[in-house]
């Protein structure tokens, strides 16, 4: 989880693939844009008031979100470089949408043996509203998963 400053899945991960002489494949599923998922009013003098967007905030947004692809991307690299460094042969990877879908689909088609994902440890209530990645990829993922408590 890219805003994670817990470091936990990526050692076991790190620790695993020594010990295992695997291979590494650090993922990141990224939600889609809200301008993306949705059809937003945009605001224009024709509109009048009913519009919630300025072209001036859509592009706001567009512009953080690239920033944040960049981020994104160079703490994915750092990750590898550290594992490289290891001497762990290390690939890395993003795609947009669902965190969950994308971890099992993506799991599959590569073919790994195991998924090392992390639980931040939600109460039942807000599991229930709100889902846990963890939770649908053990229920969805055809390999084995190892879950860390963090």
């Amino acid at each position: 989880d890219f805003l994670e400053k817990n470091t936990e899945v990526f050692d076991t991960s790190l620790e695993l693939a020594s010990a295992n002489n695997s291979q590494l494949i650090i993922f990141s599923a990224i939600q889609e844009p809200t301008s993306k998922t949705i059809d937003l009013p945009i605001y224009s003098e024709m509109a009048g008031y009913g519009a919630i967007y300025s072209p001036e905030m859509v592009e706001l947004e567009e512009k953080l979100i690239q920033e944040n692809l960049e981020e994104l991307q160079t703490w994915l690299h750092k990750l590898a470089k550290q594992a490289n460094q290891q001497g762990i042969k290390t690939e890395v990877d993003y795609s947009y949408g669902d965190p969950s879908k994308q971890i099992c689909a993506l799991a599959k088609k590569w073919g790994v043996n195991l998924i090392v994902m992390g639980r931040r440890g939600r109460n039942r209530l807000t599991e229930l509203f709100l889902g846990s990645v963890s939770n649908y990829v053990i229920h969805h993922a055809y390999c084995s998963i190892l879950v860390v408590q963090h």
